[in-house]
């Protein structure tokens, strides 16, 4: 048999096999563009169903109304005011604000606002960047208070009834089975932390029955806190107000008026005199010292908190705004109007 070399010699084995190389050679780079476009034409044929995708991005472009926390809010604390006080229908010189603060909801910024009339509560939250409603509280106050107090004496007798009603175990041992009600009894002398308001009294019920319960007159207290809240499964009303020498923290009963705690401590300091007619300067005077004290416009900047509260045995105005991104905070004292404190606080 002859060998590889013997083959090759012959001129026309060679080009033989120069043939069927190329013939392997083309075949083989066939099959390699074969392969090359199969695996590219998928890709291709799936494009029309890509176009799907900007009809399911359509429900995302929903979201830019309402930027992410973070950002500086498209409204001001005073346009959301008047927002919410136009969706309640009041007008600013009606409406005593007891709250207003930016904070943050779900990675939105909203503005928060607790307002009152003489008649009714209200408490909103609104989209700051869009000024959408998010949520809102609307309260009517109970009138005719002090009416319902005069019975109010009455009420302890009242509650000395249920334990008359043990007195069915009385028959089997009447002089010995009369000793466990005025047992029971006992807790009825608690009853003076409890008598001062008849059942849905509402927030300015609540307000007389601590202020009856503390022997303090409307006239001299300064409400600084009123907020409903549950207290082990209790509906209550939390209150905080002061005046010249105490400060008081009470919780009444929301449906009853009982005053379910209370607190009472005498300051270590005089407070300082409030200006003429027992009045504190108010939200807007303070907004104004604090403002003028950073050399600032409020049409430059804006409020993300406002509330008064006690420091150091006087009251105060907690004022908290931004300028881009830098961040102030000022206390004001709530009588004179003086800057107590103040710091500024770049991102």
């Amino acid at each position: 048999m002859p060998d590889l070399k013997t083959m090759l010699d012959t001129p026309k084995k060679v080009r033989t096999a120069i043939l069927c190389g190329l013939v392997a050679l083309a075949t083989l780079a066939a099959i390699v563009a074969y392969a090359v476009w199969a695996l590219a034409g998928p890709r291709e044929g799936s494009a029309p169903p890509e176009q799907s995708a900007p009809a399911s991005a359509a429900p995302e472009q929903s979201g830019p109304p309402s930027p992410p926390v973070g950002l500086v809010p498209a409204l001001t604390i005073d346009q959301a005011r008047a927002l919410a006080l136009a969706d309640a229908g009041v007008s600013e010189g009606d409406a005593e604000i007891a709250r207003e603060a930016l904070a943050e909801d779900n990675g939105l910024w909203v503005y928060e606002f607790r307002f009152h009339t003489a008649d009714t509560r209200y408490e909103y939250k609104l989209n700051a960047n869009t000024g959408e409603v998010r949520g809102k509280v609307k309260e009517v106050l109970v009138p005719s208070v002090p009416q319902a107090s005069a019975p109010a004496e009455s009420a302890p007798p009242t509650q000395s009834a249920p334990p008359a009603q043990s007195a069915p175990p009385a028959p089997s041992d009447p002089p010995a089975q009369s000793a466990p009600p005025a047992q029971s009894a006992r807790p009825a002398q608690s009853a003076p932390l409890h008598s001062a308001s008849p059942a849905g009294v509402g927030v300015e019920g609540a307000k007389a029955a601590a202020l009856a319960d503390a022997g303090v007159s409307a006239a001299l207290a300064v409400f600084t806190q009123v907020e409903q809240d549950y207290e082990n499964g209790t509906l209550v009303y939390e209150l905080e107000f002061h005046t010249a020498t105490h400060e008081y923290d009470y919780k009444i009963d929301a449906a009853t008026g009982a005053v379910y705690s209370r607190e009472a401590e005498a300051f270590q300091a005089a407070l300082p005199s409030p200006s003429p007619g027992g009045m504190y300067i108010g939200m807007d005077r303070a907004k104004a010292a604090a403002l003028e004290r950073a050399g600032l416009s409020a049409a430059q900047v804006i409020f993300t908190h406002v509330s008064m509260d006690r420091d150091d045995g006087r009251m105060v105005y907690e004022i908290e705004f931004r300028q881009g991104r830098v961040e102030y905070e000022f206390k004001i004292d709530a009588a004179t109007g003086a800057v107590l404190e103040h710091g500024m606080d770049p991102d």
